[in-house]
């Protein structure tokens, strides 16, 4: 067996050697930057005047010209960058302003017997949320609500039971470990970046422990088939029974630990994934709606690891070889002008 597994790395590193030699990267071909509106402003009518929209799309541009002070795209060469603005859902009560998202694609240039060329289907990318926290963070307590089509128990009430779904949707856990860096810069589990006005209000609300336990348990009271209905009940009320007052009057943290309530899946216990709900208040809604009021972004705070993954797919012949660079060399700070106060 340990034969065998030399065996395939060996095939692999020679598979891997061997595309390097035929596919080598071109590292001084100069590149081109191009930004592409991929209908931003018409998948959805969200009501945006054509005031609105002309003036947020110099705001995007503006967003481009920040991240092109990287010090890759100075007399940029070995790569293309395509930058595609797409839409985002309209906004809901938690949002507000033009909400949109720039993917950067990193189409390294190569050779290919004698010819240069660039790659382009598909190449390694980093992405921008603008003016938008929908899932952005971990995942929300929402079970789903679909209209039943099949026969309910006697009393049941769809909007009701909606309702309750939805309260639940709007509650969503941390990721990880929060780390407040300062100029209105947050870090979530050593990888999410929110850049955002540190004068307005918190971008969220913890919820408490209490509040989201009883919306569960009215959510399995008010669930159309009866069978199921009673036993999830009688499970998630005796989880319930299980903590103090005091607990319940506590905030709600993701459960990944805690014994005593693996259906309800919180627990009062303090720890690195909070529960919590998006502020409305945050958004100043003095400012126009083509403004810029938070970006959100993935860089990792181990750059070591952009680094090593670098110098490896330029060994490889590999394309993501000048978004390594790129995400190496990115300053966080350096999107915080974007922020309009």
């Amino acid at each position: 067996m340990k034969k065998i597994l030399i065996t395939l790395l060996g095939t692999v590193w020679i598979l891997s050697s061997a595309k390097a030699q035929d596919y080598p990267l071109i590292t001084d071909h100069p590149g081109t930057f191009e930004v592409i509106d991929w209908g931003v402003y018409t998948h959805y009518d969200c009501g945006f005047t054509k005031t609105e929209t002309t003036a947020n799309y110099q705001k995007i541009l503006g967003i481009t010209e920040l991240v092109r002070k990287n010090p890759v795209f100075t007399n940029q060469k070995g790569f293309n960058c395509y930058v595609y603005v797409f839409t985002r859902n309209c906004p809901d009560k938690f949002a507000y302003g033009v909400p949109s998202r720039l993917r950067f694609d990193f189409g390294d240039w190569f050779m290919d017997k004698g010819q240069a060329k660039v790659y382009k289907i598909e190449p390694p990318s980093w992405s921008v949320i603008v003016n938008s926290l929908e899932h952005v963070f971990g995942g929300n307590y929402s079970l789903g609500a679909s209209k039943p089509t099949e026969k309910t128990k006697e009393g049941f009430n769809y909007e009701k039971w909606k309702s309750v779904s939805d309260k639940l949707s709007e509650c969503i856990y941390i990721p990880g470990q929060k780390e407040e860096l300062g100029n209105g810069i947050d870090r979530y589990a050593s990888e999410l970046i929110i850049v955002y006005n540190p004068e307005r209000p918190p971008y969220y609300l913890p919820v408490k422990f209490r509040e989201i336990a009883e919306w569960l348990i009215e959510y399995w009271k008010l669930y159309p088939d009866k069978i199921q209905s009673d036993m999830m009940l009688g499970m998630i009320e005796a989880e319930y029974a299980r903590f103090s007052e005091a607990e319940r009057d506590g905030w709600a943290y993701n459960n990944t630990y805690d014994e005593r309530s693996p259906f309800l899946k919180i627990t009062p216990i303090p720890g690195p994934q909070p529960v919590v709900r998006l502020n409305p208040e945050y958004w100043n809604k003095k400012l126009p709606r083509s403004a810029i009021q938070i970006l959100s972004f993935n860089r990792l705070t181990d750059t070591n690891r952009y680094t090593k993954e670098k110098e490896e797919w330029l060994k490889l012949g590999s394309p993501g070889y000048s978004l390594n660079r790129f995400l190496e060399a990115l300053d966080i700070n350096s999107l915080v002008p974007a922020i309009d106060k």
